[in-house]
């Protein structure tokens, strides 16, 4: 058994001589050490291993039988590792040094790399020099590190990546690093921003806000958030969102902060966007009714607490739509943004104005009780808007109708506040428009009554309450009668008879206009085929026996009434002749792409159209040349003092010249004395309608007036 070396040392202890079994025991449990060592253990000599343990064996995967004084060092190590450890060993060898510590790869049986650190001492070896020592694979803690160091490049690299700017601060609030993308917010170089702290970079109000708020998150160490606005290296004020977090050193003491800075100025400004589209109208700029009725709910609140009053003003424009239609949307729009800065310069600095849409208004008057400064304002707006508007080369007139509330006298809710506002609004209109009207019970009972009226007017039809009368219209030249008007009646079971003007609206805006109006026809279209019959020849007629009949702007617009008229006349074999339609100027304005085509159709078989009221609405007299037009009926206004006025007379027989220029006959509506019949005949109109002759009639008695008539 060869004895393990001992190490060549100056020894200073003097001991007593080992015998020979002490010696033998001592190199037992030596080498019991060395067998069972963790780490592997070596003695080179003569460029071979002349003993190795059982791990340093393992660790190349040989058997110490396999290297033992058959393997040397170069067979072990990587070739790019063997100069230094070759040099490293004779260098010990021969003398030059005594110890080396190193690492290295060395090479495992299966041609496998691992990393070793060696520490190797020169030493004696049967009398000859040798090298003993001891390896450690050390190829974990290499992956270890070169995993960190990955880790790390990756962290950097991640960080640099970031497009949001991203910053490190020590304990001292100084800056230890950052990414491109802060050096870009702050328009300064990272090399000048490291060491410094944000009093050399910021203003100083804005400095000290960002210091507070740092020192803040170092005396509650943990995680902060705020929003900023803060001008950037660009010098565009930015919204920014601030995140900032402390860190500690790993003996736990503070470290500093790590902060990312998020730009959602384009979210704000989205945000606002959309706010505003939300709350504002886009046309005149004014608060929409979203932003009204909240404005009214708050100010209603504040004047239940300070017992006060607020004061609601519902502003229509009178005859914006017969504007908007001749002169164009574009100008339309003009004119409602003009009306609108009027409006708000009319108002005090902490009124609401706002647009509820169309044409529209709305404004808020809080902490006003008495009625002198709420009617100044009202009579300020209609002044206002009374004055011409200067649409590029047109000018356009037009007036408003307002209605009035308060809080909290009227109603307690924002939604009855407004409906009483523009039931007051409708009352303005009612009695003339261009004029201001306070809300009161009795409108409210008025709107009831108009609601119950829908829905009495739903059964009517059904129920045969519903009628037409039929007044005369005389042929002023012959003096005989071959024309009349249909007039729709309503007898009520419980209210009696209810006029046309207060019904007829109601059916259009409940829909009921189309059904209504195919009824009218075919009762018109049986009643003219009765006529006829009763009437059979026609030679001591002036012309074919004609019945004139209303039609709503909606018919022409919506359903099939129409349509139903032509079945009519063809189902009954009467020509288009037998019905005239008389409709209002309103709907010659209509740019709605059937109204024309339509009325072309009717024409062309045979029925004749009417303007009805003409010279009481929006000029259409330049329509008059290009679409189908065949009577003119001067409304009743203009014949009413037709004998005392003479500006309606001038007005009159100018109408009436003017319609047998473009080859149209004229009808005049409210005859009533033998004066105006006589005046009308002078001036040449056509026909004529009204008490003079008789009132409307039910079917049969028409039929015997037109008997005794003609008798």
């Amino acid at each position: 058994m060869t004895r393990f070396p001992q190490i060549d040392r100056p020894m200073n202890i003097t001991l007593e001589p080992l015998t020979e079994d002490l010696i033998r025991e001592a190199d037992g449990l030596f080498l019991g050490l060395l067998r069972n060592a963790l780490v592997g253990v070596y003695i080179i000599q003569d460029e071979l291993f002349r003993y190795v343990n059982p791990r340093f064996a393992e660790m190349f995967g040989y058997s110490q039988a396999d290297i033992c004084g058959h393997i040397g060092p170069r067979a072990l190590i990587a070739e790019e590792d063997v100069p230094k450890v070759l040099n490293a060993i004779a260098n010990r060898i021969n003398g030059i040094t005594d110890t080396a510590h190193y690492t290295f790869q060395g090479r495992h049986r299966n041609g496998e790399l691992i990393e070793l650190e060696v520490f190797g001492n020169r030493t004696q070896f049967e009398g000859r020099p040798a090298i003993i020592g001891m390896l450690i694979d050390i190829t974990a803690r290499g992956a270890a590190e070169r995993t960190a160091t990955e880790q790390l490049s990756f962290i950097g690299q991640l960080i640099e990546a970031i497009p949001s700017p991203l910053f490190f601060k020590d304990e001292q609030a100084r800056y230890l690093g950052c990414n491109k993308a802060f050096e870009t917010f702050n328009g300064r170089a990272r090399s000048e921003l490291i060491g410094r702290s944000v009093f050399d970079i910021a203003p100083p109000d804005l400095a000290a806000r960002y210091h507070e708020a740092d020192q803040t998150l170092f005396d509650h160490p943990g995680v902060q958030t705020y929003e900023a606005s803060v001008e950037s290296a660009d010098g565009v004020r930015r919204d920014v969102i601030f995140n900032k977090a402390t860190y500690f050193k790993a003996d736990g003491r503070l470290g500093g902060l790590v902060g990312v800075i998020t730009d959602i100025t384009e979210r704000k400004q989205t945000e606002a966007l959309i706010w505003m589209q939300a709350n504002y109208d886009p046309l005149t700029g004014l608060p929409n009714r979203r932003l009204l009725n909240d404005r009214l709910a708050e100010l209603m609140k504040k004047a239940t607490r300070n017992h006060d009053c607020v004061a609601v003003l519902f502003i229509d424009l009178d005859r914006f739509k017969e504007v908007n239609d001749t002169l164009g949307h574009e100008a339309g729009d003009h004119l409602l943004v003009e009306a609108a800065r009027r409006v708000v310069g009319c108002v005090r600095g902490s009124d609401t104005v706002a647009r509820q849409g169309g044409d529209e208004f709305t404004v808020l008057l809080p902490g006003l009780s008495e009625r002198a400064p709420i009617e100044r304002i009202a009579e300020d707006i209609l002044q206002a808007l009374h004055q011409p508007f200067h649409l590029g080369a047109d000018i356009a007139y037009v007036s408003a109708s307002i209605g009035i509330t308060l809080f909290p006298k009227d109603a307690e809710t924002p939604a009855d506040i407004l409906k009483n506002a523009d039931q007051a609004m409708y009352h303005a209109k009612d009695e003339g428009r261009s004029r201001f009207c306070y809300f009161s019970p009795s409108m409210q009972e008025n709107a009831l009554q108009r609601l119950q009226l829908g829905k009495d007017l739903r059964s009517a039809l059904g129920e045969g309450q519903l009628s037409l009368h039929y007044q005369p219209i005389l042929d002023l030249a012959s003096g005989r009668i071959y024309k009349a008007e249909a007039l729709l009646r309503w007898m009520h079971p419980e209210r009696g008879p209810i006029p046309p003007a207060e019904f007829i609206p109601v059916a259009e805006e409940l829909g009921l206009i189309d059904a209504i109006g195919t009824w009218v026809f075919q009762e018109a279209t049986a009643a003219a085929l009765r006529w006829r019959e009763r009437t059979p020849d026609t030679q001591n007629q002036p012309g074919p026996i004609q019945i004139a009949v209303n039609a709503s702007p909606r018919q022409f617009v919506k359903g099939r009434s129409l349509e139903s008229l032509l079945d009519n006349l063809d189902s009954l074999g009467l020509p288009g002749s037998c019905i005239a339609l008389e409709i209002t100027e309103g709907l010659l304005l209509d740019e709605h792409p059937g109204v024309t085509a339509q009325l072309s159709r009717l024409s062309a078989a045979g029925i004749q159209i009417s303007i009805d009221d003409f010279g009481t609405g929006y000029s259409a007299m330049a329509y008059l040349k290009r679409m189908d037009i065949d009577n003119l009926k001067i409304d009743r206004s203009f014949i009413r003092d037709l004998t005392t006025d003479p500006s309606d007379l001038a007005i009159t027989e100018a109408i009436i010249a003017m319609a047998h220029k473009l080859d149209l006959q004229v009808v005049a509506e409210g005859v009533e004395t033998e004066a105006q019949r006589e005046r009308l005949t002078a001036a040449g109109c056509d026909f004529a309608q009204g008490y003079l002759f008789s009132p409307a009639l039910p079917e049969a008695a028409f039929f015997d007036f037109i008997a005794r008539w003609h008798a």
